[in-house]
């Protein structure tokens, strides 16, 4: 799995790059880009093109909607080129593809965009086909060479200016041309039956201009905040205005690994994943345009003004969300088309067509790991343990049942081989901890993901010896010490302290919020071994055993009525010198790598997936999975999970030694909001539609009650999302870092 550019994109993407920066008027730009041979790259080598194909137009597409300048590349190459190299026949590309030739295709119709079945007709004519009905917002239909046109009989070509074809100028934002077209009996030729391909094609193209704009816009927009200077300082130095730049990022990263998937899977003969194509419109239409706006609220007047581009990527965002249908349109696709029971067994069956190299896939070996975890996971949990750890999540239940994972060896999914484990990469461990989450397993989220891989790294032979085959057997259980009661997420200003005497370290100090800490057999613990005031640079991390007669718990209640955390009090605890991780004063290198890694645990898909399944199973149960409503909830809650999934994948698959900072908060942030998000929609249907009088619907109602307050803690936990945000602005954008 890769969602880097390959050799190809990445040459495209430089001459484009080049071009920009000579070539700015629309007019010029085209031309260049037909003179560099861009459209020609994309025909088979038969035909006198270099063989590419759809990753490679999309890159020139991203590129252009980077600096807003798109013009009739998206229809041409999206709506044009790349389907007809797919669905024609040879004879057919030749005549119709040439440098500097406009090509488009007609996708909507009157109340129905993309339409499965169009209204309008196409019959038979002898060599031709006759068109009959009416189009509307087709880019660059005046200009082009000839018009893709899906119809009753399937996709037609059809010529502009052929007699028969009625062409009226309507309004676009962009100001890009746009028509309606009316079709009485025009002459054509026939293409394929295959209109389904051409949308998602298209859908495709239009998310790759999509993912550029996004980009393009929240660079522009940050690299305004870091100039202009408000108050004596610059306007990216202010919490919230950080904040709201680095929901923007988000929006850009959600459209850029969708788009990166929709692409791939377009690409494909047999695509494993066709919904996709679905929930990359409706994203596109959902959040885009949206983005925008905070993009011009950020700039102010600067960006109202049509001598600065700003207006330009707004434009474009409303066209494009108005090409797709809209939200609510798109909404409804999704929701009526999703059929999750047989996800697994539809991804399995279309893989065996792929290529050899996935892309943005699941390979045959990792989804059959991910079903054989699925059904392992189904029956890992009883009831009645399932009842027990509503209230206490840490327990004898609980260590049971981590325990029989030790035991069936599913602990060490992704861990390496020489520690223990089954030598797996990060994205066998992502669906380890997806399909987890999904069926509320009781992951060691802090001893298998924090603790182990930081020994693995930074311990000592003692220490790994210790504990590494003990954490992998279920048998020793970790809690994490960092909060404490006056400082918060604020880790650097934390104060207990470790005093070296001999051998050993005294402790002395309190932490709160220590989940598990009442269970555990160990407690992770940041400590201050340097000077009071030394922040972050006296910081080092010491493993506490909790029999010892200092070390002290008092239950804290969270809202769902659960015991999960507590205040821990150290009160001349002993550690011996020998459980100093890393070195001394060195911590802090050691938190941050782990909070990184802790934050994508804080956001895998398979949380919001489960609550989908619960959903959906009760909805199909009590025959309410049809009405509108309904529906579109499921769509919703199944499209932010897919975009949840893909953002796991994006920065499993990463080659980098360390998490990307701002992918990893920009996963945190979506994840954790959208979570609460898809909950309080749950509890809204079953409240509307369920009867609590029907034993199954009160025993959701009160799972839902129980998960939608246990997550509101996950915006802070693991730091708090307006930190995150100033991390997205920092590392992703570039902004200044400002001390607090």
């Amino acid at each position: 799995m890769d969602f880097t550019r390959n050799s190809n994109q990445s040459t495209v993407a430089e001459m484009i790059s080049g071009l920009l920066a000579r070539d700015s008027e629309p007019e010029a730009l085209w031309t260049a880009l037909s003179e560099a041979g861009l459209f020609q790259m994309v025909l088979p080598e038969d035909l006198g093109g270099d063989g590419l194909g759809l990753p490679e137009a999309a890159t020139v597409l991203t590129e252009l909607g980077k600096a807003a300048a798109v013009g009739p590349a998206l229809a041409t190459l999206g709506f044009g080129i790349i389907p007809l190299t797919r669905l024609a026949e040879p004879a057919l590309i030749r005549d119709t593809v040439g440098s500097g030739r406009i090509l488009t295709a007609a996708l909507m119709e009157p109340g129905s965009p993309f339409p499965a079945e169009p209204k309008t007709k196409a019959v038979p004519d002898g060599d031709l086909m006759r068109v009959t009905g009416t189009k509307i917002a087709v880019p660059y239909a005046e200009q082009a060479y000839r018009i893709l046109v899906p119809t009753s009989a399937g996709v037609v070509l059809v010529d502009p200016s052929a007699e028969g074809v009625r062409l009226v100028p309507t309004p676009s934002s962009s100001g890009d041309p746009e028509y309606a077209i009316e079709f009485d009996s025009a002459p054509g030729q026939f293409v394929t039956e295959n209109i389904a391909d051409l949308y998602r094609i298209a859908i495709a193209a239009i998310g790759a201009v999509a993912d550029g704009l996004a980009a393009g816009a929240a660079a522009l927009t940050a690299s305004h905040l870091a100039s202009r200077h408000q108050f004596g300082k610059p306007l990216a130095t202010f919490q919230a205005v950080a904040g709201e730049i680095a929901d923007v990022y988000v929006t850009a990263r959600t459209i850029h690994v969708a788009a990166v998937s929709a692409v791939w899977q377009a690409s494909q003969e047999n695509p494993s994943r066709p919904g996709d194509s679905d929930v990359l419109a409706y994203w596109i239409a959902a959040e885009l345009p949206a983005a925008m706006q905070a993009c011009h609220h950020l700039h102010g007047g600067i960006g109202v003004d049509v001598t600065y581009p700003m207006h330009r990527y707004y434009s474009a965002a409303k066209d494009l969300a108005r090409l797709v249908g809209g939200a609510s349109y798109r909404l409804d696709l999704v929701g009526a088309s999703i059929q999750r029971e047989d996800v697994l067994d539809s991804v399995a069956a279309s893989s065996e067509a792929m290529d050899e190299s996935p892309f943005v896939e699941l390979t045959a070996e990792q989804q059959e790991l991910q079903r054989t975890l699925r059904t392992y996971f189904a029956d890992l949990v009883s009831d009645e343990d399932a009842q027990i750890m509503m209230t206490e999540r840490h327990g004898k239940s609980s260590r049971a049942i981590i325990q029989q994972m030790g035991t069936d060896g599913w602990l060490g999914v992704g861990w390496p081989e020489e520690f223990g484990g089954h030598g797996f990469g990060d994205v066998e461990q992502s669906i380890f901890v997806n399909e987890a989450a999904r069926a509320d397993i009781p992951l060691p989220a802090v001893t298998l993901q924090t603790v182990g891989p930081t020994l693995q790294k930074y311990g000592t032979e003692v220490q790994k010896d210790k504990f590494l085959k003990s954490i992998l057997a279920g048998e020793v259980h970790f809690a994490i010490g960092y909060t404490e009661p006056e400082a918060g997420t604020d880790l650097a200003s934390l104060r207990t302290t470790a005093v070296r005497d001999g051998d050993e370290y005294i402790v002395n100090g309190q932490k709160i919020f220590t989940t598990g800490g009442h269970d555990a057999d160990y407690v992770w613990l940041a400590v201050r071994t340097g000077p009071a005031d030394s922040r972050h640079r006296g910081i080092s991390m010491l493993i506490v055993d909790t029999t010892d007669p200092g070390y002290t718990w008092t239950p804290i209640i969270t809202l769902d009525g659960a015991h999960h955390v507590n205040a821990t009090y150290y009160n001349d605890v002993r550690v011996p010198v020998d459980m100093l991780v890393g070195e001394e004063n060195a911590g802090w290198r050691l938190i941050t790598t782990q909070l990184n890694h802790e934050r994508v645990m804080l956001g895998p898909a398979g949380k919001i997936d489960g609550l989908y399944v619960h959903l959906r199973g009760w909805a199909q149960k009590h025959g309410v999975l049809d009405e509108p409503d309904v529906r579109r909830a499921l769509g919703e809650i199944h499209a932010t999970f897919r975009i949840n999934e893909l953002l796991n994948w994006q920065i499993a698959s990463s080659t980098a030694d360390a998490v990307d900072v701002a992918d990893a908060s920009a996963t945190k942030v979506f994840a954790t909001e959208r979570i609460q998000r898809v909950g309080r929609l749950a509890e809204e249907l079953i409240g509307r539609h369920g009867n609590p009088l029907d034993p199954d619907t009160a025993k959701l109602m009160d799972w839902l009650d129980k998960q939608v307050k246990r997550n509101v803690v996950i915006t802070f936990g693991g730091g708090v999302n307006e930190v995150m945000r100033e991390l997205i602005a920092t590392s992703g954008l570039g902004l200044p870092r400002v001390v607090r």
